[in-house]
């Protein structure tokens, strides 16, 4: 099962690496629920942003910013499925 996400926005595009050679990347940006872990040292409480690196820019197709989703994740942590559970939240662009 994927993991519950608000998506408000991606980038992609290239960057250019120690080599000198272009590389492409996917990013998206989600907000989501802080741990509930808590220590003698540590505590956390409401959401946080996230930037996510994602296999490419077709993952988030058709989204649109506000949207509740879930998110499948493929062996290197990036993003390689992202599924619409409709709207969660609205802001004026």
């Amino acid at each position: 099962m994927g993991e519950a996400y608000i998506y408000v926005g991606h980038a992609y595009g290239q960057f250019e690496n120690d080599k000198g050679e272009k590389q492409p990347y996917a990013n998206m940006y989600v907000i989501s629920p802080v741990s509930d872990y808590v220590s003698d040292d540590y505590q956390a409480f409401g959401y946080k942003a996230e930037k996510l690196k994602c296999v490419s820019p077709e993952v988030w197709n058709g989204l649109t910013p506000g949207e509740k989703v879930q998110l499948f994740f493929d062996a290197k942590k990036r993003v390689s499925l992202v599924t619409s559970e409709g709207p969660g939240i609205e802001l004026e662009l």
